[in-house]
């Protein structure tokens, strides 16, 4: 119910970032999830449940959509891959300090501090957050954009080039912005590109694998705690993330995503071999010399151990573990950091937001085709395709991706 939550918070962030601004729709958009968190709280059946569920969904979509065109927006450009991960990596600690309470905690105890931090972030926002300087230039604001850039850049900058470039940047030769300049060609060139984009990273099985992880190591033969799990995987995210810092301003954009979706070729690859060894009866632990007792098979002599089975029993896992720190390098959020660096000001909000919704769709379809595409293409199958997927999103970063690192984008 969340990711189907989240389809209509994405249009809904587009509208209001260019309404009421970038600064009061970060806390317009922690409403639904904060009144989400009272029906699951204080429900009395399913239905409220599911409602709740999905309107902390639509404060999933928006804030995505909202803290990323913000984020991309009040920083400098040198640091701006850096303050976008950010959102990432709190994200995933709040995973793992939601399970985390879970264990101590009952269920709704839980659901009520999500509540208060959602009204903790509305105090923040509306206490201490300033607009967006670009937000106001487009906007015709520029004194205020003038005083909250010497805030923000300090005394030494030069506020009226910056200022002067940004507008030139945001000045479209049709004249066109906002909703209808969607139509025009540049811009759909670009939001094909990130649709790609965001198929190549979907379909690689970057969501399928974090929200179904125990499901898929106990499929292939390993028995884990979910619990424990989950706290391992999303750890895993935030160190990955935690690395992605670093490296996205230096190296750029595309050479994480490349490192990212080689990383989840090797991991599922790897997977899938091992599955299609289990399944077809054999086992990677017939290719060890090892003592055991002989069987003549058509009159070929070869070995079993008794403890091969288990000598290779860590394979799934390692594969899962790769594949997570792959997805945590690049796949996982560089596709929603470059959808705002992809498009000026004056149409970010607008075509962020339409990207997000088809990231978003294929992120639904992705989770719901699991079951069937691994039913259809047998596990291995399963995995080998996601594996492929993420081979050919190298050369597609390669050839279709353009880098932003260290560029400013309007």
């Amino acid at each position: 119910m969340i990711f189907l939550g989240s389809l209509p918070g994405f249009l809904l962030a587009g509208w209001l970032l260019d309404t009421i601004g970038r600064r009061w729709s970060q806390l317009v958009s922690a409403l639904p999830g904060a009144l989400g968190s009272l029906l699951i709280g204080f429900s009395l059946n399913p239905p409220m449940l599911l409602v709740g569920r999905f309107l902390e969904g639509i404060t999933f979509g928006m804030l995505g959509v909202v803290v990323r065109t913000y984020a991309s927006e009040i920083v400098d450009t040198n640091i701006r891959g850096t303050a976008s991960v950010m959102y990432a990596v709190v994200m995933n600690m709040g995973s793992v300090a939601i399970v985390g309470l879970g264990i101590k905690l009952s269920w709704y105890y839980v659901v009520f501090v999500s509540f208060a931090v959602a009204l903790l972030h509305c105090f923040l926002v509306a206490m201490f957050l300033v607009e967006s300087p670009t937000y106001l230039a487009v906007k015709n604001r520029e004194a205020e954009a003038t005083v909250i850039l010497r805030r923000l850049r300090g005394s030494n900058a030069d506020i009226k080039e910056e200022l002067r470039i940004l507008k030139m940047m945001n000045q479209r030769e049709d004249g066109t912005s906002g909703w209808g300049a969607l139509i025009k060609r540049d811009v759909i060139k670009n939001i094909l590109v990130m649709f790609g984009l965001f198929m190549m990273c979907s379909f690689s099985g970057v969501q399928v694998m974090k929200m179904n992880t125990v499901r898929i190591l106990v499929t292939a033969g390993l028995e884990f705690d979910e619990t424990v799990s989950t706290i391992m995987f999303n750890l895993l995210l935030i160190a990955g993330n935690v690395t992605i810092m670093y490296l996205l301003d230096r190296i750029g954009r595309r050479r994480c995503l490349v490192l990212s979706l080689l990383l989840i070729t090797i991991g599922n690859s790897c997977f899938g071999t091992y599955v299609f060894l289990t399944d077809s009866g054999g086992s990677p632990a017939m290719m060890e010399v090892a003592l055991g007792t002989p069987l003549e098979v058509n009159s070929t002599m070869i070995y079993q151990s008794d403890a091969g089975s288990a000598s290779w029993s860590w394979v799934p896992l390692m594969c899962v573990l790769v594949i997570a720190v792959g997805q945590s390098v690049g796949a996982g959020p560089i596709p929603w950091i470059l959808t705002p660096e992809y498009f000026p000001t004056v149409i970010r909000s607008q075509a962020s937001s339409v990207c997000l919704l088809l990231g978003g769709l294929q992120t639904v379809a992705a989770l719901q085709l699991y079951s069937p595409m691994q039913a259809s293409l047998t596990q291995a199958g399963l995995y080998w395709t996601y594996g492929l997927v993420a081979a050919v999103g190298i050369p597609y970063s390669l050839l279709f991706v353009k880098e932003t690192a260290g560029r400013r984008v309007g």
